[in-house]
C-alpha cells in the first residue's frame, strides 16, 4: 500500500508541475502580446479556459514518467538519474514552445504550429526579420524557462522508487493511472477529442489565442500536416464540381477595354504587406504612402481587391499563378506539386515575352526560386547578384531604392520585345530597419513610406522614359499586415484588402473599379484584356467579364477560411470547426457553403497534382 502511495504520489506530483509550469507562460503570452489593457478578470479566463490543453499537454509528458513507474515495479533503479535527461529535454522543449510562440505571434497572428517548419531550412531569412537584440533576449528567455522548469520537475521526481511487494495490485492501479492520462490527453470520453477549438470561449480571438498551448498546438499540427483530404470533405464530390463551375466560370470576353495594345511590355511590382489598412486613399491610415495616393488618381485602381493568404509565399503563388490558398499548406513548398502550376510568365512566354524577377533577398527562400523557372522566368536575379555592401543594407538583403534602381535599369535597356519584369519589394517588413526617417513616430508606418517614396520615384523617372507609353505597371501587395494597424484585427473583414493599381502609358483610361476579387484574379483578367487564353487558370477570373455574376473574395488563414460577396462576411474557424463570424446573419448559410465548397475543391486539385 506505501508503495502505490508513493508512486502515484510522483505521478500526481509530476503532473501538476506541468500544470503549474504552463498558466504562468500562457498568461505571459497574453501579457506581451496584448494590444490593449485586458481587465484581471481576461487573465483569470485565460488561465481557466486554456486548462483543458494544459491537461492533455500534462498528459503527454507524464506518459514516460508513468512507464518508468510501471517498470520500478519490477526493478530497483536510480530514477531520478534515468528521468534527468528526459526533464532536460522536456524543459528545453516546453520553453521553446512558449517563447517561440510570444515572439512569434507579433509577425504572424497565429498560435505556434507545424507551419514554422517551412523557414527552418533557411534560419538566416527567418532570423533576417529581428534585430540581434531580441534574438539575444528570447535565447535568454529561452535559458531561464528551460532552468527553471527542469529545477520544477527535478524535484518533483523522487531519488528512487521501492520495488512493489504486490506487483499485480500495484501495476493494475498504475495501468488505471495511465487510463486517466489517456483520457486527459483525449479530452474525455465524448465522441470529440480534444482539439484547439476546444479552449475558445471568446469572442475575442487574441484572447482565445492566449488560453491555447503551444505545444498542443504544434502537436495537433503535425498530425494534421500532410493530408487534409478527409479534414476537408464536406459534400459530395459531384455537387462540389458543379457548383466550383459557377462560383469559378471562364470566359474570356470583356466588357471593358483597359489597354490601347494587346502587347505592352509589362512590370508587376509585388508590395510587401501593402494593404489597404496602409494606403490613406483605400481608406487607410492618413499620410503614409502619398506617392500610391496619387498614382490611383492616373490609373485603373481595384477598390475591393482582397488577399488571398497572409504569407509572401503564398501570396506571390496567387498573384502569379491565380492559384488557390490554403490554411495550413504552402504550394511554392511542394515543387512536385508548384511546377505543374499556370502561372502569367507561361502565358505570357508563349506569346513571346521574357520573363524576368527581381527581388533583393535570398530567392531560394520558401522554394521560391524553384518555382520560379518551373513556370516561365528566363532569367532571376536576386542579392548573390548584386554587391557585398548592398547586400548588407537591410537584415533581409538589399534595400528597396537600390532595387528600385537595378528595375529602372532593367526595363530601360531591355531590347528584347516585349518583356515581362516581374519585382517584389523588401524593406517593408519586419524589423522594419530604412534608411528613410520621414515618420519619426511609428517605424512601421516610415518603412511602408520608404518603400513608397522609392516608388514615387521610379514612376517619375519611367514616365520620363522612352518605354512609358507602351508599357503596363501592375502593382499590388502579396499580404496585409497581421494585427496592424491595430484598429485593424485579424477578424475584420477589411483586413485583407488590397488594392491593386493598373499604371502606364498602356492603359487607355482611368478609372475605379469596385468590384470584389481576389488578387489570384489577376491573371485571368490581364490575360483576357490581352486576347490570351485563361482556360488554365481554374481559380483565376475574369473579372471583367460578363459572366463574372457573383463577385466574391476568399480568403485562408492558418486555421480558418473567410468569404465575402454582396451579401456580408463570414469566417468559419477549422480547429473550433464553427463559424466565427458572421455579419449580417446568413439564414441560408449560402456564404460559408461557397467557402467551404472552394476549400474542398482546391484541396483536392492541389492532392491530385
Amino acid at each position: 500500500m506505501e508503495n502505490f502511495k508513493e508512486k502515484t504520489a510522483y505521478i500526481l506530483r509530476y503532473y501538476i508541475t506541468l500544470l503549474l509550469c504552463f498558466v504562468p507562460l500562457r498568461l505571459l503570452f497574453l501579457a506581451m502580446n496584448s494590444s490593449e489593457d485586458y481587465s484581471i478578470q481576461d487573465y483569470i479566463d485565460v488561465a481557466v479556459g486554456g486548462l483543458p490543453l494544459d491537461i492533455a499537454v500534462a498528459g503527454y509528458l507524464t506518459a514516460v514518467p508513468l512507464l518508468l513507474a510501471i517498470a520500478g515495479i519490477f526493478v530497483r533503479m536510480p530514477l531520478r538519474k534515468v528521468l534527468k535527461i528526459y526533464n532536460i529535454l522536456v524543459a528545453i522543449a516546453v520553453a521553446m514552445a512558449f517563447v517561440a510562440d510570444i515572439s512569434l505571434y507579433p509577425f504572424w497572428g497565429f498560435k505556434l504550429d507545424a507551419s514554422f517548419l517551412i523557414y527552418i531550412d533557411s534560419p538566416s531569412n527567418a532570423f533576417a526579420s529581428v534585430t540581434t537584440g531580441y534574438i539575444i533576449i528570447r535565447l535568454l528567455l529561452t535559458v531561464i524557462f528551460s532552468v527553471a522548469i527542469f529545477v520544477a520537475l527535478n524535484r518533483a521526481t523522487p531519488t528512487r522508487l521501492q520495488p512493489g511487494k504486490h506487483s499485480i495490485a500495484l501495476l493494475s492501479a498504475l495501468l488505471l493511472v495511465g487510463g486517466v492520462l489517456f483520457l486527459a490527453i483525449r479530452g474525455g470520453v465524448g465522441e470529440s477529442t480534444n482539439n484547439i477549438g476546444k479552449v475558445y470561449y471568446s469572442d475575442n480571438q487574441f484572447l482565445n489565442h492566449s488560453a491555447v498551448n503551444p505545444v498542443f498546438s504544434f502537436i495537433y499540427s503535425m498530425g494534421k500536416r500532410d493530408d487534409y483530404t478527409d479534414a476537408y470533405k464536406f459534400y459530395e464530390s459531384s455537387q462540389v464540381e458543379a457548383d466550383m463551375k459557377a462560383l469559378y466560370p471562364h470566359d474570356n470576353a470583356i466588357t471593358d477595354t483597359l489597354l490601347r495594345t494587346t502587347r505592352p511590355n509589362i512590370i508587376t511590382i509585388i508590395l510587401e504587406g501593402m494593404g489597404s489598412p496602409l494606403i490613406e486613399s483605400q481608406g487607410g491610415i492618413k499620410g503614409v504612402t502619398p506617392n500610391f495616393d496619387k498614382l490611383v488618381k492616373e490609373g485603373v485602381i481595384f477598390t475591393n481587391c482582397h488577399a488571398n493568404s497572409y504569407r509572401t509565399d503564398r501570396g506571390v503563388l496567387c498573384t502569379l499563378s491565380g492559384y488557390a490558398s490554403f490554411p495550413k499548406t504552402s504550394v511554392m513548398k511542394s515543387p512536385i506539386k508548384s511546377r505543374n502550376l499556370p502561372s502569367l510568365a507561361a502565358s505570357l512566354s508563349e506569346a513571346g515575352y521574357h520573363n524576368t524577377f527581381l527581388y533583393g533577398g535570398d530567392i531560394n527562400f520558401t522554394n521560391m526560386k524553384s518555382y520560379l523557372y518551373s513556370t516561365g522566368y528566363n532569367e532571376l536575379i536576386a542579392d548573390t547578384d548584386f554587391t557585398l555592401k548592398q547586400q548588407g543594407t537591410h537584415l533581409w538583403g538589399v534595400t528597396d531604392h537600390i532595387t528600385f534602381d537595378s528595375l529602372y535599369t532593367l526595363a530601360t535597356n531591355r531590347t528584347e520585345q516585349p518583356w515581362h519584369i516581374t519585382y517584389l519589394t523588401l524593406s517593408s517588413h519586419e524589423p522594419w530597419t530604412v534608411p528613410y526617417s520621414r515618420i519619426a513616430n511609428d517605424e512601421i508606418a516610415n518603412a511602408f513610406a520608404y518603400t513608397d517614396s522609392c516608388l514615387g520615384r521610379f514612376i517619375d523617372r519611367l514616365k520620363e522614359s522612352d518605354i512609358w507609353d507602351n508599357t503596363l505597371v501592375i502593382m499590388l501587395p502579396d499580404h496585409t499586415l497581421a494585427r496592424y494597424p491595430q484598429r485593424v484585427e485579424g477578424d475584420d473583414a477589411t483586413r485583407n484588402k488590397i488594392p491593386l493599381l493598373l499604371l502606364g502609358g498602356a492603359l487607355s483610361k482611368h478609372k475605379e473599379i469596385d468590384l470584389l476579387c481576389n488578387q489570384s484574379d489577376l491573371s485571368a483578367t490581364i490575360l483576357a484584356q490581352m486576347g490570351l487564353p485563361t482556360d488554365r487558370f481554374e481559380y483565376s477570373r475574369n473579372v471583367l467579364s460578363p459572366s463574372y455574376r457573383y463577385p466574391f473574395a476568399y480568403h485562408t488563414f492558418n486555421n480558418g477560411i473567410s468569404i465575402i460577396d454582396s451579401t456580408g462576411y463570414t469566417l468559419y474557424d477549422l480547429d473550433a470547426q464553427a463559424t466565427r463570424i458572421e455579419e449580417p446573419a446568413d439564414p441560408t448559410g449560402e456564404r460559408l457553403r461557397n467557402a467551404k465548397t472552394i476549400l474542398q475543391a482546391t484541396y483536392n486539385n492541389f492532392q491530385q497534382r
